[in-house]
């Protein structure tokens, strides 16, 4: 079986990171179909349209690559509506910008009940790796994988990146953009790389929290669930109809941790107060459109992988205070001894 990319040209960058990670996980280079890159596209000579009909009908693998420039390309249209017809077994990723609930896809070949996922979303593209281990030769060395997604993202991140300053400047260069103004100095504690990541337009959101993390502004609860996110390594999370697993989850650690229930009462206002902090982003939609999944801000997930010590003790401070009480029993008092 190979793998097709079915894609806009113009987010041919997008594309070829995708290609870059399946090449590195162990998919060979003969079973990837990649039109924007000659050493994966159509052979010399060959007829365009013809060769690729030829590759569709073979039912490869197809992973939709969709954006806006997708649904305004008719013959990424074409390729949809080819796949489709012979129903390819396939994996829908959005590009940066696109919308599920746009007319465009809710109206096209598709079917927008199925779940599809943000390319730069570090679980949904882990599940989707471990999708291909049935039909391809995967690296069975999950560290080694691990790292390579995380480096995709990465770098998905960058390509999405408007900000130059994200692309072209150094991390010390980043620190001194992020602490003009306004912004605080909180990233002084973190590392390059957290820096370097916080350099997009999700910075100053960031940075507004860190810095009332540090200056003891923040809920108890909007402390507790960056805790439950280290400890659980769970950076989606459920809201909708998922609410109620997501909580007793949470319950679950709370009790592994004898603490009270100050998140798992306070979890629904919290992720509303997320989302208004633009912390958090949609990952997943219902079939009417309404959230039922949630994931951090990517450079929240990379502060939380790698914590700097200022979270780490303003964490464990809320957690200490946070203890599940003991029950206090009535102790009845001592008799008098005879003697």
């Amino acid at each position: 079986m190979n793998i097709f990319i079915s894609h806009s040209s113009k987010n041919s960058k997008y594309g070829q990171a995708i290609v870059d990670l399946l090449v590195s996980i162990g998919v060979s280079s003969d079973q990837i179909i990649f039109t924007s890159n000659d050493a994966f596209g159509i052979p010399s000579g060959q007829n365009i349209f013809n060769w690729l009909k030829t590759k569709i009908t073979e039912k490869p693998h197809v992973i939709y690559l969709l954006s806006p420039e997708y649904y305004k390309s008719i013959a990424c249209l074409n390729e949809m509506g080819a796949a489709w017809i012979v129903e390819n077994e396939h994996t829908i990723i959005f590009t940066p910008g696109f919308s599920p609930s746009s007319s465009e896809f809710q109206s096209g070949a598709l079917d927008p009940r199925e779940i599809g996922f943000m390319i730069n979303n570090h679980d949904r593209i882990t599940g989707f790796v471990e999708s291909l281990r049935l039909n391809f030769p995967i690296s069975k060395q999950a560290i080694f994988v691990s790292q390579k997604i995380r480096e995709f993202v990465k770098e998905i991140d960058l390509i999405s990146s408007s900000n130059p300053v994200s692309k072209e400047s150094s991390p010390n260069e980043s620190r001194k953009v992020l602490n003009a103004g306004n912004q605080s100095s909180i990233t002084l504690n973190l590392n390059s790389n957290q820096i370097e990541n916080l350099s997009n337009s999700s910075s100053s959101h960031l940075d507004k929290f860190l810095k009332d993390l540090q200056e003891g502004r923040l809920k108890n609860e909007e402390i507790l669930i960056l805790r439950y996110a280290i400890d659980t390594a769970r950076f989606n999370l459920g809201v909708g109809w998922k609410t109620t697993g997501e909580i007793e989850n949470i319950k679950t650690w709370e009790d592994v941790n004898s603490l009270n229930s100050t998140l798992s009462n306070k979890y629904d206002d919290l992720m509303r107060r997320l989302g208004f902090k633009k912390l958090t982003e949609v990952s997943e939609l219902t079939s009417s459109n309404n959230p039922r999944e949630v994931v951090f801000i990517h450079p929240l997930i990379d502060v939380l992988l790698d914590p700097p010590p200022f979270l780490i003790e303003q964490i464990d401070k809320v957690l200490s205070e946070n203890i599940r009480s003991l029950p206090v029993w009535d102790t009845p008092e001592q008799e008098d001894l005879p003697f």
